[in-house]
């Protein structure tokens, strides 16, 4: 799968040890990197086992409705939205085989849990 990034400062957490260091905890940091190879070695979306450990991939709701997330430690999570040609369903929900390309969005902990 193709990542592409939302930012240069996504794009520096996603690619530098230094920079995931700053924003993440000690264990995220460290595993992001491996989260993004297992992401990048699917073909599709559809190929991620939904909810299954130790990516948890899942879909998101309310202020990130249209984006899909895995985790990376604890409560980190990268987040990401499908970007490129891409098909849906009468409802509007993505085809999730047809996703061959992702954009990450977030990298962090988005639990609002006050």
């Amino acid at each position: 799968m193709l990542i592409g990034y939302g930012s240069k400062k996504l794009q520096k957490i996603c690619n530098e040890k230094k920079a995931a260091r700053k924003v993440l905890s000690q264990e995220s940091a460290s595993r992001i990197f491996r989260r993004l190879q297992d992401l990048e070695a699917f073909d599709s979306l559809a190929e991620i086992p939904f909810r299954a450990p130790p990516l948890l991939f899942h879909a998101l709701t309310e202020d990130r409705s249209g984006e899909y997330a895995i985790k990376i430690h604890g409560l980190d999570r990268i987040c990401f939205c499908p970007v490129g040609d891409f098909t849906t369903d009468a409802d509007g929900k993505v085809n999730l085989a047809t996703v061959k390309a992702v954009e990450i969005t977030f990298v962090g902990n988005y639990h609002d849990y006050g």
